[in-house]
């Protein structure tokens, strides 16, 4: 399981490099729509490659394991499920007619979503992870 958390780790480092990618256009005066729709576009594939490899090797690792690994890991999983939601939302409501409408408005609505998705990393780390290296989730 540790070579699946290193993996796991690893995607999280690129995750966070484009999150800060991302925040830097966020901060421009005008949105650069190429700019952003490469980010967009890239955060949407590596959380869909970050969340396809949790479920082929974290979650079902920490079902077999039982007790507070199985609950910690189908409460994580849940909630998982509520941002991938939140994501989707996200995308569909600002397209880039919507984007150039109300700039402000889509850059509070980013800010916030990064936000959330270093919370959940941040969460993951703390919380999922080590249960899986020491062996709980092996």
């Amino acid at each position: 399981m540790k070579e699946h958390v290193e993996t796991l780790c690893r995607q999280h480092d690129e995750l966070r490099a484009l999150a800060t990618q991302y925040e830097r256009e966020l901060d421009k005066a005008q949105p650069d729509t190429t700019a952003l729709s490469k980010c967009r576009w890239t955060l949407a594939r590596l959380i869909s490659t970050h969340l396809a490899y949790e479920g082929a090797h974290l979650y079902p690792a920490l079902a077999r394991s039982g007790g507070q690994a199985t609950e910690t890991g189908r409460k994580m999983a849940s909630e998982m499920t509520e941002l991938g939601a939140k994501l989707q939302s996200h995308v569909r409501e600002w397209t880039v007619n919507a984007i150039a409408d109300d700039w402000a408005g889509y850059r509070r609505s980013s800010k916030a979503l990064i936000a959330l998705l270093r919370a959940r990393m941040e969460s993951e780390e703390a919380n999922l992870f080590p249960l899986a290296e020491m062996g709980r989730a092996a």
